[in-house]
């Protein structure tokens, strides 16, 4: 926040120069004041807890190094925590698009793996069993449509973060000449938060943004969870890089997916900040506990949420998939029995409710006598029928042994979305044109910031040159 808290009280003050409030020599000292201070290093910054708080530290520097008669002038038409407050919107802000990009990231790295795998056999998993036949690409695309919506929701939030707080006065404007729209521009903002008093007190954005947070950490510890069991011996399909793995200390066989564990972690620590948050919202309007949870919390967990998003990109881009394993686990685990009853209606003039108890039974009887399910016969699901229904069907070979080819389902779903090879590329087309305007809005929000800060501290040098 030391960072930020240095541009609003700049930002402050040239609104203030501009509008004709101080006179030069005051002004000057303030300015001059204020780019020294600047110039500070925040690890080497005179922090002094005893003060309070930033403000009261920077305050009484600033005081130290041009007396309190040019310092005064910092607080004027301000309290202290309008500083706080537009510091948080910048830091928020900046973080808010540095998290999204790392999503985009992840994005990418889903998609080129599953354009890489698009016609690949692979068994989709509900309840860690087998389900339906599918491909590899279609099911590494489940997991990049939920962090397309999370970069979508921090878009959002990020609109609202670039909206100005400054120069509100207390909470029902100010005397002093301090042209608000002016405020904005030099802090890079879009606009204003029109109402003073709402923009000094309300929360909801912070709220929203640590809830944006913490489902794209959701998503992301679903995805490792998943990731984890298919990196396990017994499943095998997907490895992780050496740089994500981790040795066991005790039992040097093991190979944990140690970087997994990392992006599960914050998923917990993101709800309990969401948590806490709402719970310091229970008190009156216009109080400071909520505030003082979110200075600290929304600049820790924007940093800490960071990192993981990074760590996640890279582990994606860096893993390993047997796609080979994969599609034999859809032909062991017999994923197109589905597809067998949709030919036993089709074909036997059953409705499906019927034709799938006359599945099941034909596939217990096969369990049951340790025979292999894939190789059911036609004789057999018509002897079922009879059990069954009481009733002789037809089922030609031919369209049992299509129904029987888990790989032929996957490959000819003809649905919008579905596993077809023609709509996996279709749908990685779509997740890559988001990742791309996700980097185009990041890229525009980042050179407002910067060019405002460029602006600002060439106007702050303008009243108070070196």
């Amino acid at each position: 926040m030391a960072r930020a808290l240095s541009f609003a009280d700049l930002a402050h003050s040239v609104a203030l120069v501009e509008g004709g409030a101080l006179e030069e020599p005051t002004a000057r000292a303030l300015l001059g004041g204020l780019l020294e201070l600047h110039e500070i290093p925040p690890d080497s910054f005179p922090w002094e807890p005893a003060l309070g708080d930033a403000f009261n530290s920077r305050e009484a520097e600033l005081t130290r190094r041009i007396g309190a008669a040019s310092a005064g002038w910092l607080s004027a038409g301000r309290p202290r925590r309008e500083a706080f407050r537009v510091a948080l919107r910048l830091v928020a802000r900046r973080g808010t698009g540095d998290l999204a990009m790392h999503l985009a990231d992840a994005i990418d790295a889903l998609a080129a793996h599953a354009e890489r795998h698009a016609e690949d056999l692979a068994a989709d998993y509900t309840y860690l069993q087998p389900a339906q036949p599918s491909t590899v690409g279609h099911l590494l695309l489940a997991y990049a449509y939920p962090v397309v919506r999370d970069s979508e929701r921090l878009r959002g939030v990020e609109a609202q973060l670039a909206l100005s707080v400054a120069g509100v006065g207390g909470s029902a404007g100010s005397r002093w000449p301090l042209d608000r729209d002016r405020l904005a521009e030099l802090l890079g903002a879009s606009g204003l938060v029109r109402h003073t008093k709402d923009a000094m007190w309300h929360a909801d954005t912070y709220v929203e943004l640590i809830a944006a947070i913490a489902m794209a950490c959701t998503h992301a510890s679903q995805l490792a969870q998943d990731f984890e069991i298919l990196a396990s011996q017994e499943f095998g399909i997907v490895e992780l890089a050496d740089a994500h793995s981790r040795a066991s200390a005790l039992m040097p066989q093991k190979r944990n997916p140690y970087a997994l564990a990392v992006v599960r972690t914050q998923a917990g620590i993101s709800a309990g900040e969401l948590a806490g948050v709402l719970t310091t919202l229970h008190t009156g309007s216009a109080r400071t506990d909520h505030f003082q949870h979110l200075n600290g919390a929304v600049p820790r967990l924007v940093e800490e949420s960071i990192v993981v998003a990074d760590l996640l990109a890279k582990v994606l881009e860096g893993l390993s998939i047997d796609a080979d394993r994969w599609g034999e686990v859809a032909r062991r685990g017999f994923t197109a029995a589905a597809d067998v009853a949709d030919a036993v209606a089709i074909e036997g003039g059953l409705d499906y409710r019927t034709a799938h108890k006359v599945v099941g039974f034909a596939v217990r009887q096969r369990v049951e006598a340790d025979l292999p399910v894939a190789d059911l016969t036609a004789a057999e699901v018509t002897a079922a029928a009879r059990v069954i229904t009481g009733r002789q069907i037809t089922l030609p070979t031919a369209a049992l042994a299509a129904a029987l080819d888990p790989a032929q389902s996957a490959l000819t779903r003809p649905q919008s979305g579905g596993s077809a090879p023609g709509e996996v590329i279709a749908m990685v087309q779509e997740c890559r044109s988001h990742a791309a305007s996700v980097r185009a809005w990041v890229a525009a929000s980042r050179a407002a910031l910067d060019g405002a800060e460029t602006r600002l501290l060439a106007a702050a040098r303008a009243i108070a040159p070196p």
